[in-house]
């Protein structure tokens, strides 16, 4: 069992709502990683088959909410929320020349975390690239010194010269890393995977990288091959093949199923629940499990609310984030989760200024549950023992 550490991959399953039931397990968290687990949902039958949701959001990186029922007895239900919890995933650009600047920008859209590495230290100043979260300057020998490379980094090498390139890549290919991709002519993408072969490396490993990097969409200027590069991210990333839509995309039976990724933005709305449970400060998490018609945000989306009034991310906006602002106040004075609905009818949504109409249903818990995957449980004994009296 044990605890988590707050830079692992794990899965989180909450019991969000329950029928036939005979004892109270709203709130209830139970954590997953591929040889480890934290929390618990107290019944068998829940348990085994949260772990088997659990290791399929594991491998798809998707949020969604389940039913589950005792197949023994079948009145015996709850409704689970299976919420992916990994660290971001890293963009690392070895070189801040001139496609380093939109590279980090583009990164920085699609929900990377980006760090800049370059022996310049002008070149990896915010002043140079201000999209990058991070920027390292030290001799490219040194790179494994100063940077982790592991299964969420993907690595773009575009450094000033042949022989930087293949310092870099002679490192990073031995690691286990997402992406490996290397800008290039033919002539030195040549070279270098000649250079390669006669120190050993198996051709498997050398076609791994991706050279010369890039979706081969006519780029020229160093934005175009930004965009080109970036958008071989993404089909690597969703296992899309880069074909027109125009012709009908990737055939149906070829396309990957990811479900419904959590947007970088809620993602980090989640380690900062997860930071306030274990540093004691008073919030509630309110999560969107479902969405029906036509509303601003959909399930998986997050929003925190500070006891002074402060908030992170949004459900939507408007009246119905008002009210679930006031229903989270009361979840963080009572230590109990609540299930809130909110209607965005044609009348709210016109005085709102949205055209809406949909409705959302709303699972506002306190964040101190959060705390019983990192800290041992404490805080959910508590939240129990203030709920009952």
């Amino acid at each position: 069992m044990g605890t988590f550490k707050l830079n692992q991959e794990i899965v989180i399953v909450t019991v969000i709502s329950q029928k036939g039931l005979s004892c109270n397990l709203i709130g209830r968290k139970k954590a997953f990683a591929q040889d480890q687990e934290a929390g618990g949902l107290t019944l068998a039958w829940l348990e085994e088959q949260a772990a088997e949701q659990a290791r399929k959001v594991l491998a798809s990186g998707s949020f969604k909410v389940v039913n589950l029922h005792n197949t023994a007895r079948p009145d015996e239900k709850a409704e689970v929320m299976v919420e992916p919890y990994f660290p971001p995933y890293e963009l690392i650009i070895l070189g801040g020349g001139h496609i380093a600047q939109p590279l980090a920008a583009a990164g920085r859209l699609l929900g990377y975390h980006v760090t800049v590495f370059d022996d310049r230290p002008e070149f990896v100043s915010f002043e140079h690239v201000p999209a990058a979260d991070r920027g390292v300057s030290s001799n490219f020998e040194y790179i494994e010194e100063y940077l982790d490379f592991g299964p969420r980094s993907s690595v773009v090498i575009v450094t000033r010269g042949h022989q930087h390139d293949l310092e870099c890549l002679q490192k990073v290919i031995k690691r286990p890393v997402a992406y490996i991709g290397m800008v290039g002519s033919s002539r030195k993408v040549d070279m270098i995977k000649e250079e390669l072969r006669r120190q050993g490396f198996s051709r498997q490993v050398i076609d791994s990288v991706y050279m010369p990097v890039g979706l081969d969409i006519g780029a020229q200027t160093p934005e175009e091959i930004a965009v080109s590069i970036a958008a071989e991210l993404i089909r690597v990333r969703r296992g899309g093949m880069g074909y027109s839509l125009k012709y009908g995309g990737l055939p149906k039976d070829k396309k990957l199923n990811t479900g419904e990724m959590p947007k970088a933005a809620d993602q980090d709305i989640l380690r900062k629940a997860v930071t306030a449970a274990t540093d004691n400060i008073p919030a509630a998490m309110a999560t969107i499990v479902k969405s029906k018609g036509s509303t601003p945000r959909k399930a998986g989306a997050r929003m925190l609310v500070y006891r002074d009034g402060r908030i992170c991310g949004t459900i939507g906006g408007g009246f119905a984030e008002h009210e679930v602002r006031m229903q989270a106040i009361n979840v963080m004075n009572d230590y109990l989760p609540s299930f809130h609905k909110v209607s965005m009818d044609a009348d709210i949504a016109a005085g709102d200024g949205m055209i809406c109409g949909g409705s959302v249903e709303v699972f506002i818990e306190p964040v101190s549950d959060y705390a019983g995957i990192f800290n041992g449980g404490e805080h959910f004994a508590l939240r129990r023992a203030v709920g009952s009296n």
